[in-house]
């Protein structure tokens, strides 16, 4: 029997890198996934690759949840495991104090907003079950000063803070609703394209040169790939992390080891 074997996986962001590795993951690992996205189109032909259920779901409209966890919650009636892996990392034109109150709400509202709506519609559930796996995607810069993309800074941050407090929530009362963050660095999908460009655009440097630049600060040498992020979330929601509850994760390549960001 595969570790996963009977249990329900929402996955949002399910179209983007991290998430679509997820998904193959947990799939892989016996779960039935529930897999939500903007993207309709990669969904669904996701949703067809693992066997799962996709459904258009902008994040951070609160109304949108309550679909979303309802049709989560056909197949047993319970939703063991949430991984909030939607996200963006906003106009990088738009760096330090050039950001625009619109900018810096509109990268809340998806990552940090849509992040505390899943959890709280997803949650009570798991509450009532007194069991369940919930993993947020922050990121690696929630550690660091990030001048040129304030408001993803802000948002990763707030994902990180958001989670320690929903763990203690999960642990009331006998609960054992556990609730991780997983903080990835420079990861091989299209965000840190967009951020290569970004950088080699404002630099007049290649792209391949920007790369070069980039990987030059992490120990590995080179960009991770989704797969490592997506590991460790499969630990996290496993059986093997029974006792794990409330912590950050770094899936950097040791970047943050060596560097202040």
């Amino acid at each position: 029997m595969s570790a996963l074997t009977g249990r329900v996986a929402l996955i949002t962001g399910a179209a983007g890198g991290i998430g679509a590795a997820t998904a193959r993951r947990l799939a892989r690992d016996g779960a039935t996934v529930i897999l939500t996205d903007v993207a309709e189109g990669s969904g669904k032909a996701l949703a067809a690759e693992t066997g799962g259920t996709f459904l258009r779901q902008d994040v951070s409209d609160p109304d949108g949840w309550h679909g979303v966890v309802d049709v989560a919650l056909r197949p047993t009636g319970r939703i063991d495991i949430l991984v909030n892996a939607a996200g963006i990392e906003g106009d990088l034109a738009q760096a330090g104090l050039a950001t625009s109150y619109a900018e810096f709400r509109r990268v809340l509202a998806i990552n940090l907003d849509g992040t505390f709506l899943g959890c709280t519609a997803v949650m009570p559930h798991m509450i009532a079950e007194a069991t369940g796996a919930i993993v947020n995607i922050a990121s690696i810069v929630s550690f660091m000063a990030t001048p040129s993309a304030l408001a993803y800074g802000v948002s990763k941050a707030g994902v990180e803070q958001l989670t320690r407090s929903l763990a203690i929530i999960g642990a009331a009362d006998g609960g054992r609703v556990r609730c991780n963050s997983v903080h990835p660095g420079v990861i091989r999908t299209r965000m840190t394209d967009s951020i290569i460009q970004s950088y080699a655009a404002n630099t007049g440097i290649s792209e391949a040169e920007a790369e070069a630049g980039i990987n030059s600060a992490v120990p590995f040498g080179v960009r991770g790939a989704p797969e490592d992020v997506a590991g460790m979330i499969a630990y996290l929601v496993s059986d093997d992390a029974t006792y794990v509850t409330g912590a950050s994760f770094r899936v950097d390549g040791g970047w943050s080891v060596i560097s202040a960001g």
